[in-house]
């Protein structure tokens, strides 16, 4: 913690002396993915406190989600307004769909990928001087919330009702595919397709930020099966594993890479000025479910938070619980959404072309043999202090977990696994990578 202050308040001192953001050989970004709650309207001064929280915050670029342009009146211009009048420029442009993004970097180009159903993903490209970065901003279908099924709930089909169980009390559905077969109803898989299929060109970095409406693969897991009302349900969310296969980092977990120490709660929280926000006041609905996913060369993450209040709600009470570990930004100024904002710092070197990260190219690590039998040996590009080691099945499934301290190259076991794919995590120091690997008889 006393490192990341320390970090900030390098970064604080060191745009003293730029008028205009500039990359050298490396620097750092600073990105928000803040959920806007209908722009700000279903809080008092919304739009006032949602500048006050970017100018605590100074963000290079923010994603928003919820922005309607209600009385057809141009909302990212009204923000980029209310920053100009004091002092923070930034640029800002709305393309289509439900989503925008300001900017510090000049806004080159946009265009929207998909607004199929519910939600819209947008993607624009910046100028940071140095080199391009595209930036999709996204809003998924919110519908077909298979999340709530576990926790006894419906999720939009054929309501938002609890599911009695009787008794007045919620009756948790836990058969995965049951979940899984109701997850696939929303337009979440296709808006995530049209993403990747849009980027898949792209050789400069691409980050992806938003509102996915959806948990992540890596959060529901054997470890949190008695946590937030899982019900013991180790579910493999389609769409963020989607964004690992194609080599996207989720940069939250990368640099908080243990989901029982810090959850990343961002959903459902407290806001000012309202009540609950909760849409399941008998269960614990609290999930992470906002992103900033990156894919590229020469990028490492440097840093994130939570940005936003400690509360949450659970069992329709507010609730600070699995809140110790995390790091909280703006947490003291007035809030006016009910989604926590997500923040994190990139590193960007631009020494070299970028080009799309590949999984037989991960740069920190790799794995051999492959095709393996009786073992594979990991072998990293140095000796890493905290080094954590997952190999998970293509279905979710994880069958093996270990952490090692100072090592740069690990043995493991897999002459119990069955013949297959599997796929290994590797989180070293902030760094994380997934490569898929076969084993063979």
């Amino acid at each position: 913690m006393k490192a990341f202050l320390r970090f900030r308040m390098a970064i604080a001192v060191f745009t003293l002396f730029l008028a205009v953001p500039a990359l050298k050989a490396q620097d750092t970004l600073r990105f928000l993915s803040m959920n806007i709650w209908q722009e700000g309207t279903s809080v008092p001064n919304g739009l006032q406190k949602i500048r006050d929280v970017i100018i605590a915050v100074d963000p290079d670029v923010v994603v928003f989600a919820e922005v309607r342009n209600y009385n057809s009146e141009d909302w990212t211009t009204k923000i980029v307004n209310a920053l100009a009048d004091e002092g923070h420029s930034y640029y800002g442009k709305f393309y289509g769909g439900d989503v925008s993004v300001i900017s510090k970097f000049p806004i080159l180009s946009g265009h929207v990928v998909i607004s199929t159903g519910p939600g819209s993903v947008v993607a624009y490209r910046l100028h940071t001087k140095s080199t391009d970065i595209v930036v999709a901003a996204a809003h998924l279908d919110y519908t077909y919330y298979a999340c709530y099924l576990p926790r006894g709930y419906n999720g939009g089909d054929p309501n938002w009702k609890m599911i009695d169980d009787g008794t007045g009390n919620p009756s948790p559905v836990t058969d995965t595919t049951e979940i899984l077969t109701y997850d696939l109803k929303s337009y979440r898989d296709e808006q995530i397709a049209a993403f990747l299929q849009d980027v898949q060109n792209d050789t400069v970095p691409v980050f992806l930020m938003g509102d996915f409406n959806a948990p992540s693969w890596m959060d529901w897991t054997a470890r949190t099966g008695s946590m937030f009302d899982h019900h013991g349900v180790i579910i493999h969310w389609p769409n963020t594993f989607a964004l690992a296969d194609s080599g996207f980092t989720d940069a939250f977990r990368a640099w908080f890479p243990d989901e029982v120490r810090n959850p990343g709660i961002t959903w459902p929280s407290f806001a000012t000025d309202k009540g609950s926000t909760s849409w399941t006041p008998k269960a614990d609905e609290r999930d992470r479910i906002d992103y900033i996913f990156f894919k590229g060369e020469r990028l490492s993450v440097a840093g994130a938070a939570l940005v936003g209040p400690r509360e949450s709600y659970a069992y329709n009470k507010i609730d600070t619980s699995y809140t110790s570990h995390e790091t909280f930004l703006a947490a003291d100024l007035p809030w006016p959404s009910d989604h926590k904002a997500v923040y994190a710092e990139i590193v960007v070197d631009t020494t070299t072309t970028f080009s799309p990260v590949t999984h037989a190219a991960i740069s920190f690590f790799t794995v051999s043999p492959n095709p393996a039998s009786g073992e594979i040996r990991i072998r990293l590009d140095r000796s890493y202090r905290d080094l954590d080691v997952q190999i998970y099945t293509v279905d979710g499934k994880r069958v093996f977990e270990k952490s090692y301290q100072s090592k740069k190259t690990v043995t493991v076991p897999v002459s119990q696994f069955r013949e297959g794919i599997y796929l290994v995590n590797i989180c070293a120091e902030g760094k994380r990578g997934l490569v898929k690997t076969m084993i063979k008889r």
